[in-house]
């Protein structure tokens, strides 16, 4: 009997300990992400998996709001007579995780260390700051490289601008990714690489504070699997529906999808230094082969807008509306291959990254360019290893998206880093120089909203279609499933979500 006793109140025990550990429903949001974050170093990285992550611990001096500056750890701000250097006010008593109040030095310690070798992951962003300089404990001065306007500011928004704790930073070294400490509406209480970040709320925040009390991310690579974990209740959101699912989740009515325009888009990138891609009329052939409708009928069930030029319509001073769809005409691509001087076409390879959607796209363009004479190889990367291959000088056409992580809707972070020759063996992977291209990008940023700034990046517009160092395909919708009961979710044109006011009903 005692024995008896003993092991039932062991069994009790152990269930009140799994009760005391386990979350509330309702007090825990939990999100399925596409992959694991192996760190929260928003500096350290430009996946937008941990910078949906990050934007929860860490904080910037301005947010965006419906594409308007909102103050969220500077009060105030101003752009100062020489129009590269912004003033800003800090926010009072604003309390870091770890409980050390935020200063200018925190500030200044931030941004420099974006400058510094630790920010060399985040360059395309960074490089538009010079400098940054304390005034007193609650006042900075950001300098850009060039008059830039509210372009600049707007850029801050993004997490590359994140505010760290000084004390922190220093005393976590490069482990700092592993034990981030911000001013974020969570803090970190668990980090498994890979598997799962677990957040939880922090009381201590300077507005208003989370209505959740722990907020949980956990990788599920697989599309369905996905799905399957939100049907089961193991999930609440998911990110990324795979389009096939998206009927299924429709038809649960515990469940809703969510689609978003997205500010991302699918190319394929040209090397200009390299035949037959050196030639114009190749790169005007293969862009009037494929057949966009086609790719995403079957590869996106039609969850995406074929592309019109560079750029999706979510980027402001688009020419979406005003440009003709791109034609699907094999016959007049197989005149093009003529005139340039391949009547029976070539042998070339086409890399892409090890996922899904990637080799989908690639099928498609193999069979499409296959009708023209082009036999394109399809090689596959592994996805860590795809940027270090196609920034090699004589690397072959590759397929990837672009925008996904962009500050803001404006064109200049959508174009400058892709087009402008400052970005060539780096973000301008086509070796693509075009001097007007380059005056136009510079003088675009410069410009106030309104119709001249339209004027400049209409231009760039239309000589980017006729000089196609990419031809851009599509940009996919942002699918995203829920349950119905989950509100308050601040989706993005980006892949960066924000669940900081997620709540359920």
């Amino acid at each position: 009997m005692y024995t008896l006793i003993r092991s039932l109140f062991s069994a009790l025990l152990i269930l009140a300990m799994c009760a005391s550990t386990a979350f509330a429903k309702g007090d825990t949001l939990t999100v399925g992400i596409v992959q694991g974050c192996k760190a929260l170093d928003p500096q350290n990285t430009i996946a937008g998996v941990t910078y949906g992550v990050v934007v929860h611990i860490n904080e910037t001096l301005v947010g965006l709001e419906d594409g308007k500056l909102v103050p969220l750890l500077a009060q105030s701000w101003k752009m100062l007579d020489d129009k590269v250097s912004y003033e800003f006010k800090l926010k009072p008593g604003v309390k870091f995780h770890n409980g050390e109040t935020m200063t200018a030095d925190d500030v200044v310690f931030s941004f420099k260390r974006a400058l510094s070798p630790a920010g060399v992951a985040i360059k395309s962003f960074s490089m538009y700051l010079a400098d940054a300089k304390k005034i007193d404990d609650h006042t900075v001065v950001l300098r850009a490289v060039s008059p830039m306007g509210e372009t600049f500011l707007g850029s801050l928004s993004h997490p590359w601008a994140s505010i760290f704790s000084k004390k922190a930073v220093e005393a976590s070294g490069p482990d700092y990714g592993q034990h981030p400490v911000g001013t974020g509406k969570f803090r970190l209480k668990e980090l498994v690489p890979g598997d799962r970040v677990v957040l939880e709320r922090f009381d201590g925040y300077h507005g208003t504070k989370a209505r959740v009390r722990n907020l949980v991310f956990r990788s599920i690579i697989e599309a369905t699997s996905r799905t399957i974990e939100l049907e089961s209740g193991a999930v609440d959101t998911i990110m990324d529906v795979a389009p096939v699912d998206v009927s299924r989740i429709k038809d649960n009515p515990a469940l809703e999808v969510v689609s978003v325009p997205s500010s991302r888009s699918y190319h394929i990138g040209f090397n200009l230094k390299k035949a037959p891609f050196d030639n114009r009329k190749v790169r005007e052939a293969v862009n009037m082969a494929l057949n966009r409708p086609g790719i995403i009928k079957v590869v996106f069930r039609g969850q995406a807008e074929a592309a019109r030029g560079p750029v999706p319509s979510t980027i402001t001073y688009n020419k979406f509306g005003n440009s003709p769809e791109t034609p699907y005409d094999p016959a007049a691509a197989r005149k093009l291959l003529q005139e340039a001087g391949f009547p029976k076409g070539f042998k070339t390879a086409l890399l892409i990254p090890d996922r899904t959607d990637y080799l989908g796209i690639a099928t498609v363009v193999q069979n499409n360019l296959r009708e023209i004479g082009i036999d394109m190889e399809v090689k596959v990367i592994e996805s860590g290893s795809f940027l270090d291959v196609v920034r090699e000088a004589d690397h072959d056409p590759y397929l990837t998206n672009w925008g996904g992580n962009v500050p803001t809707a404006d064109p200049f972070f959508s174009m400058t880093p892709l087009f402008h020759s400052r970005g060539i063996g780096q973000t301008n992977r086509y070796y693509y120089s075009n001097p007007r291209v380059d005056e136009l990008l510079d003088k675009g940023v410069q410009t106030p909203e309104g119709p001249e700034k339209a004027a400049i990046y209409g231009e760039i517009w239309d000589i980017l279609n006729a000089d196609l160092p990419q031809t851009t395909l599509l940009a996919p919708m942002n699918l995203y499933g829920k349950v119905k009961n989950l509100k308050g979710i601040e989706y993005s044109p980006t892949v960066i979500n924000y669940f900081g006011n997620a709540y359920f009903e």
